[in-house]
């Protein structure tokens, strides 16, 4: 009697969650979500990387025509003013749009008075590649370049007499301008073409008042270039895949330290609750015998402590009642886990469900248990045959994965329920039930 006694507070405990009573709960992440796993880096849509110091040079030699328009005009027309011109340049691009360039240009030209003088000018230029505006990113080489560019430099001209006879230095500032354009041949070679000017001083061609803007050298040119180091743009990893799973794993953490405390809380009033069947037993007497139960450290008895959290953390079912083999058979510890199939097959309908195996074997094992298994079929669906055949594969499968993980065979027993219609759902009645065992002696049940 008092066996059956203890045995009944052993399923009071087990039933604590379908009294409302809390209990442990194992959140498992789900290994199927992407922010819970090691991100494979993507690259930008758009270039953002920018180039090494040996990247991205480019080199090249123009030559064609400049005319030269001041103030005052003078006599002749724009074509009387064009002379030959010739230019070189090295630049270099630090982005795809954004890139710069030095240069040199001269030879000679007609000033107002239509007689030849001669120039030079060094001037640096900021340039802007509006042909990526209009087409797609990519890596490889694009066919043509378009960029505007303005620039500031110096231009000397020839030396301009002075009123008393004398020769001054011809220097100003001069302010550049025009577009530049590009067509590669090769990854190395490109033709380029420009039309582009500069402004300077009235005075640059010895005619006009000082320090007033309005001579220009307008220039139209053709010529050959080579790119120097790498021409070709990389992508940047895209850093917002990253930035999105961090501000999950933050959320995603608080969240866990939020479960963690309704657990913890569970856990004090469980403590509580097994103080007070402690207390129930020195009262009835029965501590000394059944004291172990309550001891975490272990010496060398069976301790249930492992089995009653097994059942209260895979919480399998919403309702539970004392079974009536307790009363004909007080050696069954009737926590029956369910495993379920696929339709048709004897395959579970997720892989996670094995970690419920590893914590079956691992009680079974550790506290010498015998195993029950009971695998079953919906009757809804294949014959009475077919079903017959599936409920005992499914048997054979729960009982294969068990002896993987050390539960000796001769501590199993199985049956095959065939075709069943338990529960409304179909899918609940394709399963595998396994139920654990206790081997009690004859003098323990008369005790």
């Amino acid at each position: 009697m008092k066996k059956v006694m203890m045995i009944s507070l052993l399923a009071l405990s087990m039933t604590a969650s379908a009294k409302g009573w809390p209990v442990d709960t194992l959140h498992q992440a789900s290994v199927n979500n992407p922010f819970l796993q090691r991100l494979t880096p993507t690259l930008t849509t758009d270039y953002v990387q920018v180039g090494k110091i040996n990247q991205h040079w480019f080199f090249g030699i123009q030559g064609g025509a400049s005319a030269f328009i001041g103030k005052p005009l003078g006599c002749g027309d724009f074509f009387d003013r064009t002379t030959p011109s010739f230019n070189a340049y090295l630049g270099k691009w630090f982005t795809p749009n954004v890139g710069a360039r030095v240069s040199f240009q001269g030879l000679k030209y007609k000033n107002s008075d239509l007689e030849k003088m001669s120039y030079q000018l060094a001037h640096t230029d900021l340039m802007y590649n509006i042909a990526n505006l209009f087409r797609s990113p990519s890596e490889s080489m694009p066919k043509w370049d378009f960029a505007p560019y303005i620039g500031a430099g110096l231009a000397h001209g020839s030396n301009i007499v002075s009123p008393d006879g004398g020769k001054l230095r011809n220097l100003q500032f001069a302010l550049t301008y025009g577009i530049y354009s590009r067509y590669h041949v090769s990854q190395r070679i490109f033709l380029s073409g420009e039309l582009g000017g500069f402004s300077t001083f009235r005075e640059f061609d010895g005619n006009g008042d000082r320090g007033k803007l309005g001579d220009n050298m307008l220039s139209l040119s053709l010529g050959i270039g080579v790119n120097l180091g790498s021409p070709r743009w990389k992508h940047a990893i895209d850093a917002v895949p990253y930035i999105n799973q961090n501000d999950y794993l933050i959320s995603y953490t608080r969240q866990l330290e939020q479960d963690n405390q309704v657990l913890r809380n569970q856990h004090n009033i469980d403590k509580k609750t097994l103080d007070e069947l402690k207390k129930i037993l020195e009262i009835e007497g029965l501590l000394g015998k059944y004291g172990y139960l309550f001891d975490d450290g272990g010496n060398g008895k069976n301790n249930y402590r492992g089995l009653l959290s097994l059942r209260s953390r895979l919480n399998i079912m919403n309702t539970y009642s004392m079974p009536q083999a307790l009363e004909t058979q007080p050696n069954i510890l009737n926590i029956p886990i369910y495993f379920f199939f696929q339709l048709g097959k004897a395959e579970l309908t997720d892989e996670s469900q094995l970690i419920n195996l590893d914590e079956l074997a691992k009680v079974a094992i550790e506290h010498n248990l015998k195993v029950h298994i009971a695998g079953a079929a919906d009757s809804a669906t294949g014959s009475e045959n077919g079903n017959s055949s599936l409920s005992k594969e499914r048997t054979k499968f729960i009982a294969k994965e068990l002896k993987k993980r050390g539960v000796p065979t001769d501590r199993m027993k199985g049956i095959s329920l065939g075709g069943i219609s338990d529960f409304t759902n179909p899918k609940d009645n394709r399963y595998s039930k396994v139920s654990l065992y206790l081997e009690i002696d004859d003098e323990t049940l008369n005790d």
